[in-house]
């Protein structure tokens, strides 16, 4: 369905939609949405059911919940703030909101709280409302109120870490305090804000965050999730505390449209919703996330990841509410961006399928461009029982998480099992790490053949046949 013209190769963007289809056959997805764009134009992907009751045909233009990409969201309300009024980022945020007064340590900043480097860990508040969405064990925290979530952050101001040089913890009620701090400044709702300042001047009409406006749309994605293997309806967490962190429902063209206006510098189709200097001030990175295997490194902006991506830099964000999962990424020099919607909860998040379809865009493998990927692909082939020399030692091979596990049959190599965490994945040679119970430091190799895979650990070299 294309909306506009769009400079992309038609067999690179036909790679990019098979690489999303397989991944919604694979996942047993009930529902996904796809756009690709460009500084100039869109096109918009289908997969799946909206409803699976009725069998509605999803669309481009179906709402999903987008999650923490809501983030930059909000890191653009405070910018815009900062650009209208004597706010900045480097403010104390209790001089806005009475929050975080009595936490040790220094002040914490609108600046810390946008890149969640305030050293404020986890308290949970988000995984206890979505969790109250899903027909599971739901975390009876009182959260339905402004007063419950004032006492909830303040409880838990002593847990702040308070001796690291450069704490990251993903902080969702950081974000949800930084949605007051709008409030308190524009003299608005967190909602009605954004509407009118960000979604209103993209043309993003239907983009929403109230319950009313999305049950009345004709075009929705019913929301599931899993429970033992079956597809489950839920339904979407509108409370007003998961608002700033990732409480938006868009659609794929929508959010293009918010992609745009990043690799326009703040413009949309002449309307400038924020000034260059700010858009790039709001993608620089300010703490490191995590190191991917591989060795790149996962920076933190304002509501924003960046990382370096086959020779570019690359500027997105996932999320995951329960129901509803999603990704949103540009390519910040190729000027070429990604928006993937889906319902339920894949094991491969949209926030590794959408670099996925990037990389195809760019007519390369995606398991080079991200490492789950190359996790997905490359240990099931890895995983089985292996044998020596007439079948004297026999190894299980068990995958978990990103890791192998070594189980040996009874008491051979004294009964021990070994973690192998990987140091390099190849198609044909991969090779791990582990340390045994005697304190040694070993590696693992696997040689992968088109009939066999060989093992070689300590003295034994061990086979399993491919089926």
């Amino acid at each position: 369905m294309a909306v506009t013209s769009l400079d992309v190769d038609g067999q690179r963007l036909a790679a990019a939609e098979r690489f999303v289809s397989e991944w919604v056959s694979d996942h047993r997805i009930p529902g996904a949405t796809f756009a690709v764009f460009d500084d100039e134009g869109v096109e918009g992907f289908a997969f799946g059911a909206r409803d699976l009751e009725t069998n509605a045909p999803a669309t481009p233009d179906t709402l999903l919940g987008i999650g923490s990409c809501t983030k930059s969201f909000t890191g653009i309300a405070i910018l815009q703030l900062a650009e209208e009024t004597d706010l900045e980022v480097t403010d104390d945020v209790s001089e806005y909101v009475p929050y975080f007064r009595d936490v040790p340590g220094p002040a914490i900043t609108i600046r810390e709280l946008l890149s969640h480097s305030s050293g404020m860990p986890s308290d949970g508040m988000a995984t206890a409302l979505i969790g109250r969405a899903m027909d599971g064990d739901s975390l009876e925290v009182p959260l339905s109120s402004e007063a419950d979530f004032r006492r909830h952050v303040g409880g838990s101001a002593d847990e702040r870490a308070t001796h690291l040089d450069d704490p990251f913890f993903y902080y969702n009620s950081g974000f949800t305090v930084l949605g007051e701090v709008v409030e308190a400044v524009s003299g608005t709702g967190y909602a009605a804000y954004v509407e009118e300042h960000v979604l209103e001047p993209l043309g993003m009409e239907r983009s929403t965050f109230r319950r009313e406006r999305f049950e009345s749309d004709p075009d929705t994605m019913t929301p599931y999730y899993r429970s033992e293997g079956s597809v489950v309806e839920g339904r979407f967490p509108f409370d007003e505390p998961v608002h700033a962190p990732g409480g938006m429902l868009s659609s794929v063209l929508e959010l293009s449209r918010y992609g745009r206006m990043q690799l326009n510098d703040g413009t949309f189709r002449g309307t400038q919703v924020l000034p260059p200097d700010r858009i790039e001030e709001s993608r620089t990175p300010v703490s490191t996330r995590e190191l991917l295997f591989g060795g790149t490194e996962l920076q933190y902006a304002y509501g924003w990841l960046v990382r370096e991506f086959l020779g570019d830099t690359l500027v997105g964000h996932g999320g995951g509410i329960g129901v509803y999962n999603a990704y949103l990424g540009y390519l910040k020099d190729r000027g070429l961006g990604v928006a993937l919607l889906c319902t339920t909860g894949p094991r491969t998040h949209p926030m590794h399928a959408g670099p996925g379809a990037l990389a195809a865009l760019l007519g390369e493998a995606p398991t080079e461009a991200d490492p789950h990927l190359a996790l997905e692909e490359r240990l099931p082939v890895l995983t089985g029982t292996y044998d020596s020399y007439r079948g004297i030692l026999s190894l299980e091979v068990s995958r978990h998480g990103g890791t192998l596990r070594i189980v040996p049959d009874g008491e051979q190599l004294g009964g021990e099992e070994l973690a192998l965490v990987p140091e390099e994945l190849g198609e044909e040679v991969s090779t791990f790490r582990t340390v045994d119970a005697g304190g040694n430091d070993l590696t693992v190799r696997f040689e992968v053949g088109e009939e066999t895979v060989d093992m070689y650990l300590r003295r034994w070299r061990l086979r399993r046949e491919r089926r």
